[in-house]
């Protein structure tokens, strides 16, 4: 993935902020992609910044775009489908927000604090 980047940018703390607000208003910019979706029409980078900045009041670079087109543009058509982006980006923040049971939790903790107890003396 690193050669379809620019190869010394990375992203700035700004675009990285900028793209975690983005994605707390990722229900209302995926009306906005829906409307693509139903028309079977994908979404191309300037119409995908515009779309960003009505559904959310947010302005991304054109950097942080064009980084977000080559991370999740899986068929490299420059263009971004539904599926590509919203959902993709739907069933990663579900995933990250699995997490232990509390038993397993509770486990771990005591474990730890064992660990930590036992190191102290």
């Amino acid at each position: 993935m690193g050669s379809r980047l620019f190869p010394s940018q990375g992203i700035t703390f700004d675009e990285f902020r900028s793209f975690f607000q983005f994605l707390n208003n990722l229900e209302d910019f995926a009306i906005a992609m829906q409307m693509y979706n139903f028309a079977s029409r994908s979404i191309g980078q300037d119409e995908f910044g515009r779309a960003v900045y009505v559904a959310t009041g947010l302005k991304l670079t054109r950097h942080l775009v064009h980084t977000i087109f080559k991370i999740f543009d899986v068929d490299h058509d420059d263009q971004l489908s539904y599926k590509e982006f919203i959902g993709i980006m739907k069933d990663r923040l579900h995933r990250g927000g699995r997490g232990y049971k509390t038993a397993e939790r509770f486990t771990s903790f005591k474990s730890c604090m064992k660990k930590e107890l036992a190191g102290s003396r």
